[in-house]
């Protein structure tokens, strides 16, 4: 039997069929949710106000950098088009996810904003205590020289509590132990609560691409998060901490930092 010749072109009517569902998938909003690296906000330069009797002679100017981390999410009530879905894949710097993983069922962008903002109001409170806690823990005979009330957290267009970790590791810094920066650029992100225990964030990969982008050599992240990474560091050591003791030593002592590193 002689068998049927493969055309080498398809007839116009089927070229332009296909390039017609080619433009459609490229335009048609997809029902999915782009987590982009976000903007990274010094927290010693701009990122933290401090009043009432702190601000006479016990804030510090720590030198470096002391980073927090954050993420771009596409708005839950706007489907990105198909090509943006497309270079989103194409570029290896973001994450395509369902919108259902990412976003409750009639979650709208008011709405999230409005949670995020809860949230990081939430956790400046919880980050200024934890730090409180440390501190009095830590040295017992020092008293402290301020109040939560007397902290303000600056942070445009965030929301959200994964900063928690990095507010605690900041205040420490300025109204306490300069040294723990030591001119570095470290990037930290990690929720906490009041007993300095550090939980677990979203987009870590994006997260860590962001803290390279910005200059970072140093990220502080929380531990749980170590079997989500599969960014290739180059060269961006990180610390993988379980609560606020553990970030403060592994930022003091290279050593123990060692002991930090996420299991092979």
């Amino acid at each position: 039997m002689t068998p049927h010749p493969i055309p080498k072109y398809l007839s116009k009517p089927s070229l332009y069929f296909l390039l017609f569902v080619f433009l459609f998938a490229l335009l048609a909003p997809m029902p999915f949710a782009i987590i982009s690296p976000g903007p990274v906000t010094d927290l010693l330069s701009k990122g933290i106000k401090i009043t009432g009797d702190a601000n006479s002679g016990q804030v510090s100017a720590p030198s470096g950098k002391l980073y927090s981390l954050s993420v771009y999410v596409s708005n839950p009530d706007r489907r990105p088009p198909g090509i943006l879905v497309l270079e989103s894949w194409l570029k290896g710097d973001s994450v395509v996810l369902p919108s259902e993983v990412v976003y409750k069922d009639g979650e709208t962008t008011k709405s999230a904003n409005a949670q995020g903002k809860k949230e990081m109001l939430k956790s400046e409170e919880t980050a200024a205590i934890a730090a409180a806690n440390f501190l009095k823990s830590a040295q017992p005979d020092k008293p402290l020289n301020w109040k939560v009330s007397d902290i303000k957290f600056v942070m445009k267009r965030v929301g959200g509590p994964s900063a928690g970790l990095a507010f605690s590791l900041a205040l420490i810094a300025k109204l306490s132990n300069p040294e723990l920066i030591s001119g570095r650029k470290i990037a930290v992100t990690g929720t906490i609560n009041q007993n300095g225990r550090v939980g677990s964030i979203g987009g870590i990969d994006q997260k860590l691409i962001a803290a390279r982008d910005a200059g970072a050599t140093i990220a502080v992240i929380p531990r749980a998060n170590c079997r989500d990474i599969t960014f290739a560091g180059n060269g961006l050591q990180l610390i993988a901490v379980n609560n606020l003791s553990e970030a403060f030593h592994g930022l003091i002592d290279p050593k123990f930092a060692q002991k930090l590193n996420c299991p092979a």
